[in-house]
């Protein structure tokens, strides 16, 4: 899925922003695929200001401990970096339109105006990106994420104070998605499910030929509650998006346990994203165990063209 944010040319730095700190890692596309360097750094106090709709205001001295022993492990060389930040700074959500709009900026209008229907509480400008989504029943639809425009302001100014230009900019989950597509695809063979949940938020998408069909974000709740959505969200798949039925379903939980690994109400085994999907180094898994958010930055760079 491509989002207008996105640049042609991602670097391999990324910066994934977390509540409480943000974790740097230099990422390998080459063979094996995995990461040259892992740090996690967390905020000096009240270094994170309170911003619109509960989502933080990012400054430079949030990142500046980062960014500089960033700058140190890659000897000096880096300009540009990409970034992900958590799905509970950002609203993902599917919009029903009445017709699919023709250019990004009549579909950015249209969309805001919807949203504004859709989430009446939020007072704050948004930043929106959009992307359309296969036609498949009597609804148009497109998937959309909104981001209080000031809090994604401030995460670029802060790392431009600090000399660093982002050349990618996006929710983890959307990252994740994304970044993974193609080698998912492939190796689904067919429709399949994909699976994140991170503090706040469960994210499920379900895709063809790499391309989300289905998305529905809520916050996560029991292993019974999360099998009751999926059966709803499987009943739709089969009898609005007429979907022939999933080939495979992968899953990240970045939480403590590991619930979704254990959800029952799929028709396949469900299947958490590892290192043997990737052929990864030895130490991928270990690595993404230790920091979970570590899997979105690095799909942010293995996906990138």
């Amino acid at each position: 899925m491509k989002l207008p944010f996105l640049s042609s040319v991602v670097p391999p730095h990324v910066f994934c922003l977390l509540e409480d700190g943000v974790t740097y890692a230099r990422v390998r596309r080459d063979s094996p695929p995995g990461f040259e360097e892992a740090r996690h750094f967390r905020y000096p106090s009240g270094a994170l200001h309170a911003g619109p709709g509960g989502v933080p205001l990012v400054t430079r001295e949030a990142l500046a401990e980062a960014v500089k022993a960033a700058r140190a492990l890659s000897g000096g060389r880096l300009a540009r970096a990409s970034v992900v930040y958590p799905d509970a700074w950002a609203k993902i959500l599917t919009v029903e339109l009445e017709t699919l709009p023709a250019d990004e900026d009549a579909g950015r209008e249209m969309i805001l105006w919807k949203l504004k229907k859709l989430l009446p509480g939020s007072t704050a400008e948004l930043d929106v990106v959009w992307q359309a989504m296969p036609v498949l029943s009597e609804e148009k639809r497109v998937l959309v994420a909104a981001a209080p425009r000031d809090a994604i302001a401030s995460i670029e100014r802060a790392f431009e104070d600090l000399g660093v230009r982002i050349g990618y900019l996006a929710p983890a989950s959307l990252a994740l998605f994304e970044g993974l597509a193609a080698r998912l695809s492939s190796k689904a063979e067919g429709d399949y499910a994909l699976l994140h949940r991170s503090r706040g938020t469960l994210a499920f998408f379900i895709a063809r030929d790499g391309v989300p069909i289905f998305f529905r974000q809520r916050p996560p709740e029991d292993d019974e509650d999360q099998d009751r959505e999926a059966r709803l969200s499987l009943s739709y798949y089969a009898e609005k998006l007429r979907g022939p039925g999933l080939k495979a379903v992968y899953v990240h939980d970045e939480l403590p346990g590991g619930e979704l690994a254990r959800a029952g109400a799929f028709p396949v085994a469900v299947v958490p994203i590892s290192a043997g999907l990737f052929e990864a180094a030895p130490d991928f898994d270990e690595r993404v165990a230790s920091r979970p958010e570590l899997l979105a930055g690095f799909a942010a760079v293995y996906g990138s063209p």
